[in-house]
């Protein structure tokens, strides 16, 4: 892939907006492969190099710097094309959590085509509270349910994430209406993906 870049589709949103739901359920189509960044570091081994440069900062709390979480990044994607997990001819990668900030779109951008941004937009702030909480009982995690934990990394998101979005051609976006039932949002988000999708798996 040195010469052609991946094709993408990047999932935005607040935090508890849905992407990880819509993430999981469109990865069920045979053409699409769900790349949570999350994920791929949690997966890391600790005892690689790259595994312990990673540790490195998050132990001490620190965030992970632009050109290491792309390295990661490009690395698992290496990783699961010789496993042949994707068949880069065939798959569009689902990009959630990663590009993340303005200098990781750039670090990105000789490595990635991307086709179209899922946007899934909330105003109601006092909503977003309720689905963390929520969802931080199922996943018994009691430090997410505090407010103040949540509205922190509403914050951070709307810092350091949302500007992301400026970086690419308008054209590219589609705003979704995430406080909708689940499947009122995933038909707003296939409408706006069958004409960047191939039609033949």
């Amino acid at each position: 892939m040195a010469d052609k870049k991946y094709r993408v589709l990047l999932l935005f949103g607040y935090p508890g907006c849905g992407k990880g739901t819509q993430g999981n359920v469109l990865a069920g189509m045979p053409n699409l492969y769900h790349l949570a960044m999350g994920d791929i570091f949690r997966g890391l081994d600790k005892e690689s190099d790259i595994g312990m440069e990673f540790m490195s900062y998050a132990t001490k709390g620190q965030l992970v710097p632009d050109e290491l979480t792309v390295r990661v990044w490009r690395q698992h994607v290496e990783e699961r094309i010789a496993a042949r997990d994707i068949n880069p001819n065939y798959h569009i990668l689902m990009l959630d959590g990663i590009p993340r900030t303005p200098s990781q779109v750039e670090h990105l951008s000789s490595f990635i085509d991307v086709l179209k941004i899922i946007h899934l937009k909330m105003d109601d702030r006092n909503r977003l509270v309720q689905r963390l909480k929520g969802r931080a009982a199922k996943s018994n995690r009691p430090d997410d349910a505090k407010e103040e934990v949540i509205l922190n990394r509403i914050k951070v998101y709307e810092n350091e994430t949302l500007p992301v979005l400026e970086c690419y051609d308008p054209q590219l976006i589609a705003n979704i209406n995430a406080d909708q039932p689940p499947l009122a949002v995933l038909h707003d988000i296939c409408k706006a993906l069958v004409t960047v999708v191939p039609a033949k798996i």
